[in-house]
């Protein structure tokens, strides 16, 4: 037997990363999860990527009524209403009426005479089945299994790539009906509660004669479709810059070396609260934007509206930059969504504006979301896809008090330059000092120097 290596595109690039190319040519790929998991939209999104490439498509639809798919597709801007009307997309209603009943002997030959005939009015070669649940309602017994058996040999025998949806099997992770057996391709989608936060995931469970990705990915499911970030941290890729940006404090240049960081750089400013980190964070963003940057700020804490006022008072505008476009941000409360999923959020609007500078203040506030080796994990996938794609990222840590400047974190590896800010008594006076723990790729001095925040920003002593 020759098996047929040639992929598909799944219409989700992250997820073609999962399958290394897509779902295998010329078979059936069969979807599995639970309700609300997001099978429809992986179908939807399966059609809209033959669309996207030219091609016709087709989808049987048996839980759904043709027009809110469509409604469905227009919404999610996968124009079907458009391939509709130009004859490149065919929606078969095949829901079962609640009122018929089945005599007599009953197979899947009246549909595969109705796939056949839209396939050949599209020229399509890939085909949605949702769901193969309803299909099965006619069928019992014996005949249940030599019809789906059958019919998966029919799209195998058409040459038709095909994504099959079903309700998932009793049991997480567990392949026990047929159909995930005569399918050369199986996927499980599953909505997982931790913290009180829902996340979706996805794994494949099996791929004939192909490698793929083995781990349980997290995606995201919204108004833009589905987002999936495969990212695992593995693959060390990253380019290497040359090129320095200012950090727009004078003194803090200096400690780095004289002439910045590195762009590409991954920074984390650490200290408790009123040391200054989101005042120096915003320093640095500053001064990438005025370097040309486009740039990004995310904020867990405060509204964008707190943000400009407060740093209007030490004389950082941002406004000029948002009204440009130069600058987006972004306000959210950590609780909103889990962590993985702001982690593919925050990925999402980044590549979609082509940032090169993001800061993300405090990232510390995601802490609550999970365990200190899971936070990691995300943090770790998080800068490694935003370093491959050579973007400067700006983390701030907010440190409990007495922590005397050290990361609770422990995410210091991870980063290219860290800053640690804190507060000491001297003279019967509190002040702020600051210290470059370490900077890759140049000098730093290491030494304690303090500094002050005053009308035009931060000024460290000896500036």
């Amino acid at each position: 037997m020759t098996i047929n290596h040639a992929k598909v595109s799944s219409g989700i690039r992250g997820l073609d990363t999962i399958l290394d190319g897509g779902y295998p040519a010329g078979t059936a790929a069969l979807l599995t999860g639970g309700p609300g998991s997001g099978k429809t939209v992986f179908g939807l999104s399966f059609i809209h990527g033959a669309l996207a490439a030219g091609e016709g498509a087709v989808m049987v639809t048996c839980d759904e009524r043709p027009e809110r798919l469509l409604n469905y597709m227009d919404a999610l801007g996968m124009a079907g209403s458009r391939a509709l009307d130009e004859g490149r997309l065919q929606l078969l209603d095949m829901r079962p009426g609640a009122d018929e009943q089945v005599a007599g002997a009953y197979d899947l030959g009246v549909i595969r005479l109705r796939i056949e005939s839209a396939l050949a009015a599209t020229g399509a070669t890939r085909l949605v089945i949702d769901s193969l649940d309803n299909l099965q309602i006619a069928l019992a017994g014996d005949r249940l299994r030599s019809e789906i058996v059958a019919l998966f040999e029919w799209l195998r025998d058409a040459g038709l790539t095909t994504l099959v949806t079903l309700a998932a099997s009793t049991g997480a992770g567990v392949m026990h009906r047929f159909e995930e057996y005569a399918s050369d391709c199986v996927i499980h989608l599953s909505q997982q509660l931790r913290e009180r936060l829902m996340t979706r995931y996805l794994r494949v469970v099996k791929m004939r004669g192909a490698g793929h990705g083995t781990n349980e990915y997290p995606f995201l499911l919204d108004g833009g479709g589905v987002t999936i970030l495969p990212v695992t941290g593995t693959e060390l890729k990253a380019a290497a810059p040359t090129t320095r940006t200012t950090t727009g404090v004078a003194g803090l240049d200096a400690m780095m070396g004289g002439a910045g960081y590195l762009d590409g750089s991954t920074i984390m400013v650490s200290g408790s609260a009123g040391t200054g980190k989101s005042l120096l964070s915003a320093s640095l963003l500053h001064a990438a934007l005025q370097a040309g940057r486009k740039a990004a700020l995310i904020s867990l804490e405060e509204s964008p509206q707190e943000i400009r006022r407060n740093l209007r008072a030490v004389g950082i505008d941002l406004a000029p930059f948002v009204e440009s476009g130069a600058l987006e941000m972004y306000s959210m409360r950590s609780v909103e969504m889990g962590l993985e999923s702001h982690l593919i959020y925050i990925s999402k609007r980044v590549d979609q504006a082509a940032v090169q500078f993001i800061v993300i203040d405090p990232i510390s506030a995601l802490a609550d979301l999970g365990s200190p080796l899971q936070v990691k994990m995300m943090l770790m996938r998080f800068t490694h896809h935003l370093k491959a794609r050579g973007v400067s990222v700006l983390l701030t840590e907010l440190l409990p008090d007495g922590a005397r400047g050290t990361s609770t974190m422990n995410i210091s590896s991870l980063n290219d330059v860290w800053i640690r800010t804190r507060q000491v008594e001297s003279g019967g006076a509190v002040k702020r000092v600051i210290q470059v723990v370490k900077a890759r790729g140049g000098a730093s001095s290491g030494d304690l120097r303090e500094f002050t925040i005053g009308a035009d920003g931060i000024r460290i002593e000896g500036d």
